[in-house]
């Protein structure tokens, strides 16, 4: 191996970076006119390694000092531009000659080790080797006018350490990531050998995203809450790669990125006082608070890769770099978190206090009706909680309900959440349309006219807080998993349990239909279809 003039090896074998000075580090009073580093190993091919990402140093400080200020984001783009180079070079390197060597691997995986200590404890990057050199490295060969011991240049020492760290970890990812393949996408050798849209105007990842929610919007693929859910995902997506960038310049790197940033990211982020006012370098930092859950993580990846795939099909993109972007649940934690269906002892018990009134739980006629709702039809509460007297309706002498988001202030989970369902033969036995009745008669429009609107929860708040903290609570049966909800459980398992078609018990919940079929042509199920079902809960 030929060893560049900057790498030397001691008689001990062991080999060292030198340099020589030059002012302000020396300044001819006996100082040292070189500066010498042991690099820790013998290994010849991870000493070149360590050695050339000092190598800009050396060539840094052969140039003229000059110093006067930098503002915080100049400091941030000049780093990212220096170690964006930096990290192309090393996928370059990648792509011609395939994975690093393990002494590659070994010399990024101490250099991250060693950053991650540095930006923890405000050490030095480098053992032995004052950051300061390193940044009147980065001064000299940029022209930044920086000045040691001033407030910008510490503030550079701080970035460069945050850089630094995050190039080794992307680095060490985009490596990782050829591990395995993904044949969900079309093999590219690489993505200079597309002709990018970028040919012709630029499109910045605020641009792209603005389309793709307008197009979403006219085409009502998003109810409102969705789409306020889509917005604010995309929101956080430019916050951490920014609203500029070129949507075509994105890299597998800056998935990796929005994924560690994501597993770092603060549950309530605006709610907390400590995190609401913080940028999201500074929340990668913060330890201590509750993050986000595995499932909440993968509904921004899923936004991510939906917003992708739309862009490369409009071909700002030659690929989708979110496909198959996710993080793997715990199945038996993602099991033992869902809501359990109510046994028929603990229906039986809860129908007896909902006619009888024995324990006088029951005090309003919203806790009679809205849990008798609930397990007669499944659906979700604040379905239930924000029917109007106009959503009963009648057909060929059905009953039914029309679960609609129609209005300012009714909202829908999802598009396939709008359907229609029979009033159970057992609601009506009970004299449900007789309390239909009695509201017409008072000029009433609204099934439960006792709620409020809640622009955060709907209608649903009242008969969630007394149901889930007060009726189950008195009965002995309240757990984690037993809660409104269950009622839809319940529903599913029953129907299936009874031999119901998948599609049909889907269609009575609310849920999205399977099969091209079932979800572009067929239109509907008959209300007597659906009401047979019903018969069988």
């Amino acid at each position: 191996m030929r060893n560049p003039t900057y790498l030397e090896i001691s008689r001990h074998r062991v080999f060292y970076f030198r340099w020589p000075l030059i002012k302000p580090c020396a300044a001819g009073n006996g100082t040292p006119t070189s500066l010498k580093i042991s690099l820790g190993t013998r290994v010849g091919s991870e000493a070149l390694s360590l050695s050339r990402h000092l190598s800009y140093v050396g060539q840094a400080l052969m140039k003229q000092w000059s110093a006067s200020g930098m503002r915080y984001d100049e400091i941030r783009a000049a780093l990212k531009k220096h170690f964006q180079g930096a990290l192309e070079r090393r996928k370059s390197e990648m792509a011609a000659e395939g994975r690093l060597r393990p002494e590659k691997l070994d010399a990024l995986r101490n250099g991250l080790g060693l950053a991650t200590e540095a930006v923890a404890t405000g050490a030095d990057i480098i053992p032995y080797m004052s950051d300061d050199s390193l940044i009147i490295g980065f001064a000299e060969k940029y022209g930044f006018p920086l000045t040691p011991g001033s407030n910008e240049f510490e503030t550079f020492k701080t970035e460069m350490r945050k850089a630094y760290r995050d190039y080794c970890k992307q680095a060490l990812a985009y490596d990782q990531s050829f591990e395995s393949y993904d044949f969900g996408e079309t093999a590219t050798p690489s993505a200079s050998t597309f002709a990018k849209t970028a040919s012709g105007p630029r499109q910045t990842l605020a641009d792209v995203s603005a389309k793709f929610v307008a197009e979403q919007k006219k085409a009502e693929s998003w109810v409102t809450r969705t789409e306020q859910q889509k917005r604010q995902h995309l929101e956080l997506l430019k916050e951490i790669l920014g609203t500029e960038i070129d949507i075509a310049d994105l890299t597998s790197s800056d998935v990796q990125r929005v994924k560690e940033t994501l597993l770092n990211y603060p549950r309530n982020r605006n709610k907390i006082e400590a995190t609401k006012k913080r940028s999201i370098e500074e929340l990668s930092q913060l330890r201590g608070y509750e993050t986000l859950g595995v499932r909440t993580i993968n509904s921004y990846l899923q936004t991510f890769a939906g917003l992708f795939s739309w862009a490369k099909k409009n071909r700002y993109v030659s690929e989708n770099l979110f496909d198959g972007a996710s993080v793997k649940e715990n199945k038996k934690l993602a099991e033992e978190a869902q809501r359990e269906a109510f046994s028929q002892d603990q229906i039986d018990l809860m129908l007896r206090e909902l006619l009888e009134n024995q324990r006088g739980l029951i005090n309003k006629d919203y806790q009679k009706w809205g849990p008798l709702i609930g397990l007669y039809t499944g659906a979700r509460l604040n379905e239930i909680c924000q029917i109007e007297l106009s959503d009963i309706k009648e057909d060929a002498g059905i009953w039914y309900f029309d679960f609609n988001d129609e209005g300012d202030k009714k909202h829908l989970k999802t598009t396939a959440s709008r359907r229609i369902v029979p009033v159970h033969d057992q609601l009506l036995a009970l004299g449900f349309l007789e309390y239909v009745d009695a509201l017409r008669a008072r000029g009433q429009t609204r099934l439960f006219p006792d709620f409020s609107f809640s622009a955060k929860e709907g209608y649903g708040r009242p008969l969630s807080r007394w149901f889930n903290e007060r009726f189950l609570v008195q009965l002995g049966i309240k757990t984690d998993d037993l809660v409104f909800h269950s009622f839809r459980h319940t529903m599913v398992t029953r129907l299936k349990h009874a031999d119901i078609e998948d599609n049909l018990v889907k269609a009575m919940v609310g849920h999205t239909r399977e099969g091209v079929t079932h979800k572009h042509y067929f239109k509907g199920y008959k209300l007597a279809q659906m009401q047979e079902a019903l018969r069988k809960f």
